[in-house]
C-alpha cells in the first residue's frame, strides 16, 4: 500500500511539474543573510526567462545593520541545469553595493560595484507558487558569501 501511494504521488508530481520555458516571468520576495558578518536583509526581485533554461534576474536587497544603511542591487544571469519540481541553477552577474554608516552627513557614503557567482534551486509547489534558495559569493567586501531564501510567484509566460 505504501509503495502504491508513493508511485501515485511520484507520477502526479511529474504531471504537475512545469519546466522553465522562454517567456516565463517570476516575482520573488525573501530574505538575505550575509554569513560572515551576520546581517539580515529583505530582498525583492523578478526573473524573466528569455530563452529556455536561461533567465535574467534583477533583484534589490536592503540590509538592517546596527546603524546606517546598506543596499545591494544584483543583476544575475541564471542557467537552469534541471527541470521539474526541483530546478537547480548556476548564476553569475553584476552587483552594486551601497553603504552609509552616518546618514545625513556628506561624504559618508560609498559604493562598490562588483561581480557575483553561485548556485541555487527553485522548488515548485504548485502552478503559481514556489520557493527559492540561493548561495552566492559577491566579489566586493572580501568575497562575502550570501544565503538567500524566498517565496516565488510564477506569473507564467508573456
Amino acid at each position: 500500500m505504501k509503495k502504491l501511494f508513493f508511485i501515485i504521488l511520484f507520477i502526479s508530481s511529474i504531471g504537475i511539474a512545469q519546466a522553465q520555458e522562454q517567456g516565463d516571468f517570476r516575482v520573488q520576495l525573501g530574505a538575505d543573510y550575509r554569513l560572515r558578518i551576520n546581517e539580515v536583509g529583505a530582498n525583492a526581485g523578478v526573473e524573466y526567462l528569455f530563452l529556455d533554461n536561461f533567465g535574467i534576474a534583477p533583484n534589490f536587497s536592503y540590509y538592517f545593520p546596527d546603524f546606517g544603511r546598506i543596499m545591494n542591487l544584483n543583476v544575475d544571469l541564471r542557467y537552469y541545469l534541471t527541470q521539474g519540481v526541483s530546478q537547480v541553477y548556476i548564476l553569475g552577474g553584476y552587483n552594486n553595493y551601497w553603504e552609509n554608516f552616518q546618514p545625513g552627513l556628506p561624504g559618508q557614503s560609498r559604493t562598490r560595484p562588483g561581480g557575483n557567482f553561485g548556485a541555487g534551486a527553485f522548488f515548485d509547489v504548485g502552478e503559481t507558487l514556489g520557493f527559492i534558495t540561493e548561495f552566492k559569493i559577491q566579489s566586493q567586501n572580501s568575497r562575502l558569501p550570501v544565503l538567500r531564501l524566498g517565496v516565488v510567484l510564477n506569473l507564467g509566460g508573456y
